[in-house]
């Protein structure tokens, strides 16, 4: 008599478990009341902020074909951004014992204050080297991220609340770029283009000064570590042993010899994409902005709760190990089938995901699987910044260089290569690592 309740039982909880696991793709997962007040300030500066990116990933394309930019100046904001990665090292030592907003906000006002001078100019390098401003007091800021997200946040969330908030940002992100890429084609005329372009950085300044006036509304004290809410304690072996303990690390080194030949084969090829769509393959604003921009956020959109939830299971080796290989597999399609359409566009589609996780793991989490809470997090940063610093101002360089020697299709590839090395040998190192659960809880133990 109760089988076939039963039967409609399974019948019915079937589809409603998968809508529930389909729903868990896109939401974050359940935060006490302190953490839930945070991440929605925190979700409305990430919208804002990508509505800013969004307008601001077109400025290459704008200098490319409004402006005549040549190949080596849109080396230029790549290579400037090293300024920024090497302020955030003497900035990750002086903000490891002192509150973290701060660090944050004031660099995001000076951005949108470089935005705003921006859209009055006209002239392609200095339009480029505005841009490259702007990266410098984006990555000046970013060490204090992870020590906020784990003050703020529960162990074992932050990599799904990060991928969430980067998630539903793809989308802002998406649409901001794809809408001033449309209003730049419907600019008939150079001087309807010149006043489209300033409209839109104008408004990228006003986002972006926004969304920094939220993020000041994060709490000082979270429901996250104790420890990252105290970090004026006393250090062990004094100031200098402290700031150099990320390089006595040995699986930091590791981590960070590998990171670097990634970072250095991304940023090789990354300044010649633009030009390689307008140029190589002759597209125009929409159709470049759909390849670079579009596809890629949309499929991140769709993956990437899922992957960053995935990343609090697993260990960093492997998940960068996957994130690497995905990106890598980009730039090699790619080269190889720029002529086959629907090869760009699997290629793009594997970019997205890349993208999300890789900027969950390098800037929200990733140095938790190696620093203790306290100030030894912002330290960690400040040496994974100190070699990302080094590949942004060595790789445009030698691409700068190279393309006197290389076609930009050449540059792709190689820069490919170097990516999937980096995806082997993250693979390679994380082969006996255990996974993210269990190195938290021998970090716990040795608090």
């Amino acid at each position: 008599m109760l089988s076939p309740p039963a039967v409609a039982n399974d019948v019915t909880d079937g589809p409603r478990r998968g809508a529930a696991r389909l729903i868990a793709g896109f939401t974050p997962p359940h935060l006490p009341p302190t953490s839930r007040r945070a991440f929605r300030f925190q979700m409305a500066f990430s919208l804002l902020y990508a509505l800013f990116e969004g307008i601001m990933a077109n400025a290459a394309l704008m200098a490319v074909k409004a402006m005549n930019a040549t190949d080596v100046q849109l080396e230029v904001p790549i290579a400037m951004t090293a300024v920024g990665l090497f302020s955030s090292v003497l900035l990750g030592t002086v903000m490891a014992r002192r509150r973290k907003k701060p660090f944050v906000v004031i660099p995001g006002f000076a951005a949108a204050v470089a935005c705003m001078a921006m859209a009055w100019i006209t002239s392609a390098g200095w339009f480029l080297v505005f841009a490259g401003v702007i990266s410098i007091f984006d990555f000046a800021m970013r060490p204090a991220v992870p020590s906020i997200m784990r003050l703020v946040y529960p162990e074992h969330h932050r990599s799904h609340l990060s991928g969430t908030m980067r998630q539903w940002s793809s989308i802002v992100f998406l649409g901001a770029t794809l809408l001033s890429s449309a209003l730049l084609s419907a600019a008939s005329t150079s001087a309807r283009v010149f006043i489209t372009i300033r409209v839109e950085i104008a408004l990228a300044s006003l986002a972006c000064a926004t969304a920094f006036c939220c993020f000041w509304q994060l709490p000082d004290h979270g429901d996250g570590s104790e420890t990252e809410a105290s970090p004026r304690t006393k250090l062990d072996g004094g100031f200098r042993q402290a700031n150099l303990a990320p390089f006595l690390d040995l699986r930091f080194r590791r981590y960070l010899a590998v990171f670097f030949l990634f970072a250095f084969g991304n940023l090789f090829y990354q300044g010649v994409v633009p030009a390689f769509f307008a140029r190589d393959m002759n597209l125009g604003y929409v159709q470049a902005t759909l390849l670079i921009h579009i596809i890629p956020n949309l499929t991140a959109f769709l993956s990437g709760g899922y992957l960053t939830a995935w990343f609090e299971r697993t260990s960093i080796w492997r998940s960068y190990a996957v994130v690497t290989f995905l990106w890598g597999l980009d730039p090699f399609i790619l080269a190889i089938a720029s002529s086959f359409l629907p090869a760009v566009i699997a290629a793009r589609m594997a970019r997205g995901p890349a993208t999300l996780g890789s900027m969950v793991i390098s800037f929200f989490t990733g140095v938790h699987s190696f620093a203790q809470p306290g100030g030894a997090t912002t330290r960690y940063m400040s040496a994974l910044f100190l070699v990302t610093g080094i590949a942004r101002l060595t790789a445009p360089a030698t691409a700068a260089f190279a393309l006197a020697y290389l076609s930009r299709q050449s540059i792709i590839f190689y820069g490919s290569l170097a990516i999937l090395a980096s995806s082997a040998l993250f693979l390679w190192n994380g082969r006996k690592e255990p996974n993210a659960r269990e190195i938290g809880d021998m970090v716990h133990s040795l608090q």
